[in-house]
């Protein structure tokens, strides 16, 4: 789950692409303590065979080099839809304004002239990897909730329906929405209908696992995806969030809030995210017209949507 951001300190790897041996050394050196798993290569050829077998977190590679050089290098990367998306930085002797404009101008993250300060060099790449995870994060979290936006949701769901398929498992996919959302923003204004936003995130996110899903869909629409868990044991989940968001809301000084939930087990119900969403968005449609408040499970002769609320 994207929200609970509780996760261990990681390893990062970096690929130093220099042909000067010396150089290659010390700045593995450097980077090791620092640290960071290091990976070499020789030139801008040789880089890309490796790329081809790991996979780095961060590139930094010489402009002048056999074979490759990093001008032709980096022109290669971004051409691949995947390795363009690695952080990369020029380190070269190579200092002429034209030659730092060049390699800014494509996309490099940063330019490094020797010969250079290892500290300097280390604080560098750090400040490289945590500008692009805070860009990274910012695309996939929805900005009001910090949850996963609707198409990082889908993307991380379809990934669980693909693990499905090879191997024997379950899921629960659980659409919901804040009943009489409307009438919250129009009796306390657009910030308490806000505040309501944030206080269901913190609803949904309460007491869950690492692995489980949760993500803004647009609106006052939430979605949850849980791995290895059955339906059943969904709607104990979905229910006791309900409860907590009660609770939640009545404390802001507007009337307690409620909300209304549709299920789906997959692959009972669907294999693909695109079924089983509308499946579990006409299950939390019926659960309106059957008064609102309650969590439904989807079945075959649901369909159609109430009017807003």
């Amino acid at each position: 789950m994207e929200a609970n951001l509780t996760e261990e300190p990681r390893t990062y790897t970096v690929l130093v692409v220099e042909d000067d041996p010396h150089t290659s050394e010390l700045l593995s050196y450097v980077l090791g303590e620092a640290g960071f798993q290091v990976f070499t290569a020789e030139d801008g050829l040789r880089a890309l065979k490796k790329l081809d077998i790991v996979t780095v977190d961060l590139i930094i590679c010489d402009v002048m080099m056999p074979e490759m050089d990093g001008f032709a290098f980096r022109e290669r990367i971004v051409k691949d839809p995947v390795l363009r998306e690695i952080p990369f930085v020029f380190l070269t002797a190579k200092a002429t304004p034209e030659d730092q404009v060049w390699g800014l101008g494509s996309g490099a993250d940063e330019y490094i002239t020797k010969p250079f300060d290892p500290e300097v060099l280390v604080a560098r790449v750090h400040a490289v990897l945590r500008r692009r995870e805070s860009f990274a994060r910012v695309a996939r979290l929805d900005p009001l909730t910090q949850l996963l936006n609707r198409q990082t949701f889908q993307r991380e769901v379809d990934r669980e329906l693909e693990r499905i398929k090879r191997y024997p498992a379950v899921g629960t996919l659980v659409f919901l929405d804040i009943d009489g959302f409307k009438q919250v923003n129009d009796e306390y204004g657009h910030a308490a209908g806000d505040r309501a936003l944030v206080q269901l995130a913190k609803a949904l996110t309460k007491d869950i696992r690492s692995v489980d899903l949760v993500g803004r869909y647009g609106g006052e629409e939430f979605v949850l995806y849980f791995p290895e868990t059955p339906e059943p044991v969904g709607v104990r989940i979905v229910e006791r969030m309900h409860t907590h968001f009660q609770h939640l809301s009545q404390q802001d000084g507007t009337r307690a809030l409620t909300f209304s939930a549709g299920l789906v087990e997959a692959p009972r119900d669907g294999t693909d995210f695109k079924t089983l969403c509308e499946r579990a968005d006409a299950a939390m449609y019926s659960a309106k017209r059957q008064g609102k408040a309650r969590v439904l499970v989807w079945q075959a002769e649901m369909s159609g949507k109430p009017e807003a609320g």
